[in-house]
């Protein structure tokens, strides 16, 4: 499913308790309504998302059950 336009809750019942590097997020008030996913903990090392965030490409979250959000 990387890659494609999600929801929140699509993105954590697809990537339950995982560290997901998000794109083209579109804001709500809280979190956000939609992004992209495009990377993922199952197939992209975290090291590996960590640099993508840094250059700007994606802002990492984990997808947990305490909805904490931002991460990088």
């Amino acid at each position: 499913m990387e890659g494609k336009r999600m929801t929140w809750k699509e993105i954590k019942e697809a990537y339950p308790n995982q560290v997901v590097g998000l794109a083209e997020c579109e804001p709500d008030d809280i979190n956000f309504k939609t992004a992209v996913v495009k990377y993922a903990e199952e197939t992209t090392p975290y090291r590996v998302m960590e640099e993508k965030a840094f250059d700007g490409e994606i802002i990492i979250t984990t997808t947990n059950d305490e909805d904490i959000f931002l991460i990088i």
